[in-house]
């Protein structure tokens, strides 16, 4: 989901809001129509796909042309490939095929079209009661997509929670079709692992291949009687508890009781982990939380906060916070020591937009540009030339930080807006923080001229552990790279149009 800047406001990024739910036609007619498949057994001519998909000429040409324009195709010596995106998510044989989450979002759409029947008469208001026969097909179909997605994020969540001892046992609850458990025994292949959720979305796991260190405990976690039975047979066992898209499914209260029981499956020093989307960590977790209210009786997202005062209820004083690649989080408690989650840029983007900053964007520090004619202007036009100590020509030069940026191999790029004190404060806080977290490199570079005096002693600088360079000073191309991370910028030309800070920060 794309989430409007402060500085933006692009006509184009009206146009892509708008149009969003196309491209999901586009993807779905790809599938639908047999190019994905034809493409999947081997490359062809246009001329061939088309015959073999059986479109008109005319219009199957244009249809092709923008699979391509969009990148769900390649094309080389006249021969059409899938893309890589295509092979990975579109693939029949992909492990990673997402082919059921195209065919169980249009389900979806019709309780969208009466969001405001929602929010005028109450979640819950478009539930309606299904037949048997359609509620079998709408579960079918719902396990189907969701098992699909888990082989996604299986692996982003299991890459972010390391440090575990050689041996142990987990316990999914709602464990779906196993998907997250299957993913950590091939990891951790000495561990012993129980799945619990409901007796028919157990019975999906039986098709499939369980290894023997997996067993499953058919449970619905709501009745008392069998959790209660759940808990009595495991208590203090488990030494990793998973809640895996689990806490959105209930309301503030079955979740307060259900943690508070659950956590005594848990060995004093385990660990619980919340594997969920959360409304304040991006938009997606946001637009999740309408999802919710739309389509369940008392389902919701909740805030990182909210998460954590439940597992505060629940004994748990600690908690980390992994922010994962799908926009997903990974919530980590513990009763005890806190748990020493891996250092990770991800975890730096996420401190940024939580301490002053609106974007914060990953690059490669050999993707940036510099420029003579940055620092001339520099040189020629800004009246603060030669008075600030982080100002040229005391700042480093453009040769210097091109050498400078070689020596590093990640980078973030920070924008933030007015007063400018603030947002120099908040880098060289971000700087600590990554210092802090492992990265010993960590350099900030700032946006705009040094705040922190308002005239600079002419021998020497007053507060050098706060200096810091600017970009533009170095001879960055600003704009180029603002544009570069996808955030819009453009030159003032009225007293009333936002103004926005960039500062670089570099790790290794």
């Amino acid at each position: 989901m794309t989430r409007i800047l402060p500085s933006d406001n692009s006509y184009k990024t009206f146009c892509d809001l708008v149009g969003g739910y196309r491209m999901f036609c586009v993807m779905n007619e790809a599938v639908r129509s047999g190019v994905i498949d034809r493409l999947e057994e081997r490359e062809c001519s246009c001329n061939e796909l088309l015959q073999a998909t059986a479109l008109q000429p005319e219009e199957g040409r244009r249809f092709i042309e923008l699979l391509l324009n969009v990148g769900l195709l390649e094309q080389y010596d006249n021969q059409l490939y899938l893309s890589r995106f295509s092979r990975s998510f579109l693939s029949r044989t992909s492990a990673t095929s997402q082919r059921h989450v195209l065919e169980f979002e249009p389900t979806l759409i019709e309780t969208w079209r009466q969001l405001g029947s929602v929010l005028q008469q109450g979640q819950g208001a478009l539930i309606r009661e299904k037949s048997e026969d359609d509620y079998r097909k709408q579960l079918q179909l719902y396990q189907q997509a969701m098992a699909e997605a888990a082989q996604v994020r299986c692996r982003e969540l299991w890459d972010a929670v390391t440090l575990l001892p050689e041996q142990g046992l987990i316990i999914d609850i709602g464990a779906g079709n196993g998907s997250y458990l299957r993913e950590f025994l091939q990891r951790h292949p000495q561990w012993q692992a129980l799945a619990c959720d409901l007796p028919d979305v157990c019975d999906g796991m039986a098709p499939q291949p369980t290894p023997q260190n997996l067993k499953i405990h058919p449970c619905n976690i709501l009745n008392q009687q069998e959790l209660a039975e759940l808990v009595a047979n495991h208590r203090g066992s488990a030494d990793l508890l998973l809640f895996s898209n689990l806490c959105h499914c209930y309301g503030p209260l079955e979740n307060a009781e259900l943690l508070l029981q659950t956590a005594e499956l848990l060995k004093r020093d385990g660990l619980l982990v919340v594997h969920d989307f959360f409304r304040d960590a991006n938009s997606f977790g946001a637009l999740y939380d309408l999802h919710m209210l739309a389509n369940t009786w008392n389902g919701r997202c909740y805030t990182t906060s909210e998460t954590a005062d439940l597992l505060q209820s629940a004994g748990f004083i600690h908690s980390a916070i992994i922010e994962l690649p799908s926009r997903s989080l990974a919530m980590i408690a513990t009763r005890t020591h806190p748990y020493q989650a891996p250092t990770s840029l991800r975890a730096l983007q996420n401190y940024a937009i939580n301490h002053g900053f609106f974007a914060a964007v990953e690059l490669d520090p050999s993707s940036i540009r510099c420029e003579a004619w940055v620092r001339a202007k520099c040189a020629y036009g800004c009246p603060l030339y030669g008075k600030r100590w982080s100002c040229p020509p005391h700042s480093m030069d453009q040769a210097g930080f091109k050498e400078l940026l070689g020596s590093y191999s990640r980078a973030l790029l920070v924008a933030g807006q007015p007063p400018l004190r603030d947002f120099q404060q908040n880098l060289l806080d971000l700087e600590r923080e990554a210092f802090l977290a492992g990265f010993k490199k960590a350099l900030i570079f700032s946006g705009g001229p040094c705040c922190w005096c308002e005239n600079c002693d002419d021998q020497q600088c007053r507060f050098p552990e706060k200096r810091r360079p600017s970009l533009e000073s170095c001879g960055c191309d600003v704009f180029a790279l603002a544009e570069q991370c996808g955030i819009p910028v453009a030159p003032l030309r009225n007293r009333d149009d936002f103004v926005q800070y960039f500062g670089l920060l570099l790790v290794d």
